[in-house]
């Protein structure tokens, strides 16, 4: 008989039964092949997000009937040349209640079984309520609830970027490839989905077609191609462990409660440093209610005739041509110069994520009450720096996930990465539907609701400052009075 050869080093020991873990077969030129592949499914699902999103308020938004009571369904979300975007409240907040109570098993199961199985069913679930609106939004507001309840059972956007986020971890090599990773896909999301936005506003005014049909039909097709693509061609980013004894039942094995509650108790699960991964938690919670102020701060400045000298298409392109250089220039270029100066170490990961995040916060806040100062001044010089030294300050949430999960990598938890992203993902959802809802479209005026957009940056900011949990190479001490909490 023929005896299983023995584990070396680097494969992992005592695997529990059902879990997946990384393939320890699988080098540099596997990942970077994965995560090409990857791509085509980040940018179907992106500009599938803008045509609907645009579609949605076309029809709705501009219905003419009772035209005021349906636009006050909607707010402000991308501002570009030729194109606005604006959101439906209402659809933003069923799509987040219900993702939330399905969003801990999903994230969970792809822990177990792999990322691909989420991936397919997040698409679905995105692809029905599109085929759902094509179909009835123009005759019954029922079957669109309908459609928003199917997409939230199947995990919603929330758990889409989630699991995407945790393919990308799955392929990194180290904290600093991770957060280029984590601001690559931040990078081709924002592109992708204004490009879908412009499809759909493309897609609109064909004539012999029922209002906006066009964009869903467009939508769904794409829709189907992703899903065709995920099932046939992307691989799997993790590979199955051992599934000696499956049927067996696990001492993780969870009630339908504990799923349903993992966005708080993920959290709070006692452990040492658990107090730390509350306050980062928080932080990352807090600075997502400040996601509103970038648009609002564009449309302001463009509204108030700020730099006449500038054609306003452009003045509407520069900050998101900013953002972009930050997030697929800048981030990578300050990994690339620590790597060469410090190497590619797990500590060395961690020291630039928070730095960055913190950095970026402060930046972001200081900018926030620059523009409260003089935004009464059109010449002023200083609201130039502060207007545009703003869109530098994206990479704060790239930095902030990717610090996450070098959080639960040092304290043993990195078979939970699926549940951590899907969590954060989540409350990040909550955070921008508060922030676009509560700004609201005041895009003419400045006012104190900006002042509670800098308070929550200051509070994310001091949220930051307290050290994480001690890497490998420094010395475990564990607080008594942590562990009683």
């Amino acid at each position: 008989m023929t005896q299983p050869p023995h584990p070396n080093e680097t494969q992992p020991l005592l695997a529990r039964p059902g879990h997946v873990v990384s393939s320890g077969t699988s080098g540099p030129s596997s990942h970077n092949s994965k995560l090409l592949k990857l791509l085509p499914v980040l940018i179907l699902a992106s500009i599938c997000r803008g045509i609907s999103m645009f579609s949605r308020f076309a029809y709705y938004g501009n219905s003419p009937t009772r035209p005021w009571e349906r636009r006050s369904w909607f707010t402000l979300w991308v501002k570009m040349p030729g194109v606005t975007v604006q959101m439906e409240l209402w659809s933003m907040y069923a799509s987040f209640v219900v993702s939330f109570i399905t969003v801990g098993w999903w994230s969970a199961f792809g822990d177990r079984r792999g990322r691909k199985p989420v991936l397919l069913v997040s698409i679905l679930g995105a692809v029905l309520v599109d085929f759902i609106y094509m179909i009835v939004a123009n005759s019954q507001q029922d079957g669109v609830s309908l459609g928003l309840i199917v997409e939230g059972l199947l995990g919603g956007f929330a758990t889409f970027k989630g699991v995407v986020h945790a393919y990308g971890s799955d392929l990194s090599r180290s904290p600093l490839s991770r957060m280029v990773i984590f601001a690559a896909i931040q990078a081709i999301s924002f592109t992708f989905f204004r490009f879908g936005a412009l499809l759909g506003q493309l897609a609109d005014p064909i004539p012999d077609l029922r209002h906006s049909d066009l964009g869903y039909v467009i939508s769904v097709l794409l829709g189907c191609c992703n899903l065709a693509y995920i099932y046939r061609v992307l691989p799997e980013s993790l590979a199955p462990a051992s599934t000696e004894r499956q049927d067996t039942p696990t001492s993780d094995s969870k009630t339908a409660l504990q799923y349903i509650i993992m966005p708080f108790s993920l959290f709070l699960l006692r452990a040492p440093s658990r107090n730390r991964i509350v306050l980062l938690a928080f932080s990352i919670y807090m600075y997502s209610w400040t996601a509103a102020f970038g648009v609002r701060m564009v449309v302001f400045t463009s509204n108030k005739g700020f730099f006449p000298a500038l054609p306003r298409p452009l003045l509407l392109l520069i900050p998101n041509l900013l953002n972009l250089l930050t997030w697929l220039f800048l981030l990578p270029g300050l990994a690339f110069i620590l790597k060469r100066r410090s190497g590619d170490t797990e500590n060395s990961g961690r020291r630039l994520e928070k730095s960055i995040a913190q950095n970026s916060i402060l930046t972001a806040a200081m900018c926030l009450i620059g523009t409260l100062i003089f935004g009464g001044a059109r010449s002023s010089p200083l609201y130039a720096i502060f207007f545009f030294a703003y869109s530098f300050t994206v990479g704060a949430l790239p930095a902030l996930y990717s610090l996450a999960a070098s959080y639960f990598v040092t304290l043993g938890r990195s078979s939970e990465l699926g549940a951590l992203f899907g969590t954060l993902s989540i409350w990040v959802s909550l955070g921008e539907y508060i922030s676009y809802s509560s700004l609201g479209d005041s895009e003419w005026s400045l006012d104190y609701r900006l002042e509670w957009t800098a308070a929550f940056l200051v509070i994310s900011l001091l949220l930051l400052v307290p050290d994480g949990p001690p890497t490998q190479t420094e010395e475990v001490s564990v607080d008594p009075a942590e562990e009683r909490v």
